[in-house]
């Protein structure tokens, strides 16, 4: 499949908001999803976002950058076409290498890498996208933790499931019931499949954000791998739909966030329960006492 590499440069008015570039660019990569983009590289004041070519539409792409609603946005564009080349291939040599969590308890590999049967738990990811996204810290962070806790019988919500990773570990873990959330429409079939590679059956996969969550019925478990700002404003929802002693698992956010995002908690009857940083990503954990 032919892709094409859009290379956005920005400047904003960083005086004018409390955004800080990290938040920008995943605001972007938000609104971007949604045109066909399927994979982002992010730099400083930079973001390289990758779509097949067949569906790139310049004016509408120009159309949201323009209006992009962040004091002082001022952008420049570069569109480049990439060499038709076997992407899976790509993600083997270059970008997605089996991934091991939780001391050795779970693999997380391509249909193309070589199964471990020593490793009790194996999720696979079939490569959809130009480039991978590797072993994040905060995806290890949010996956050690569900390897560590016993979430048995369980009714576990992904909040931005992204590939499904978290939501299927938890699923191999002997949850039984899980919920998938994200914007963006690429997850909902790649998330299906990846299920059934993994060999486990996601029982609702939804496309939209945390106004879905209006009238569900409740969890034990919410995994919120997201963004900060994203975090701050949906924990009302996440709030909602909690169980009497079911715990949030938040990540995506840096170490200084930690205080912002416990505040939170508490204003809404949490409980901190812990956290954990990896090179400066971090982990939070609060319970909804019983």
């Amino acid at each position: 499949m032919q892709y094409l590499q859009l290379t956005i440069s920005y400047h904003y008015d960083s005086a004018a908001t409390s955004l800080r570039d990290e938040d920008l660019s995943d605001w972007l990569i938000a609104e971007l999803g949604p045109l066909g983009f399927d994979s982002f590289e992010q730099e400083a004041y930079e973001l390289k976002a990758f779509i097949p070519t067949e569906q790139y539409d310049a004016d509408a792409t120009r159309e949201l950058l323009d209006a992009f609603p962040v004091a002082g946005f001022s952008y420049t564009l570069t569109a480049d076409e990439l060499p038709d080349i076997n992407w899976n291939e790509e993600w083997e040599k270059n970008y997605f290498q089996p991934i091991l969590l939780g001391d050795g308890a779970c693999l997380i590999r391509a249909p193309f890498h070589d199964p471990r049967p020593e490793v009790p738990l194996e999720i696979i990811i079939n490569p959809k996208m130009a480039f991978g996204t590797g072993n994040h810290e905060t995806t290890s962070l949010v996956g050690e933790w569900i390897l560590s806790h016993d979430v048995s019988g369980q009714r576990v919500l992904d909040m931005g499931c992204g590939t499904g990773i978290l939501g299927l570990i938890a699923l191999k873990r002997g949850a039984r019931h899980l919920t998938a959330i994200d914007i963006d429409p690429w997850a909902y079939a790649n998330v299906q499949e990846n299920a059934a590679l993994s060999g486990v059956t996601i029982d609702e996969m939804l496309c939209g954000d945390a106004s879905l969550l209006e009238g569900r019925e409740g969890y034990d478990l919410i995994l919120a791998n997201i963004t900060r700002n994203i975090l701050l404003e949906d924990m009302p929802r996440y709030r909602e739909v909690m169980l009497p002693g079911a715990r949030l698992i938040l990540s995506g956010f840096y170490e200084e966030d930690i205080p912002l995002l416990r505040a939170r908690g508490e204003e809404l009857g949490l409980t901190f329960a812990g956290s954990e940083v990896r090179q400066r990503w971090s982990r939070v954990e609060l319970l909804l006492p019983a």
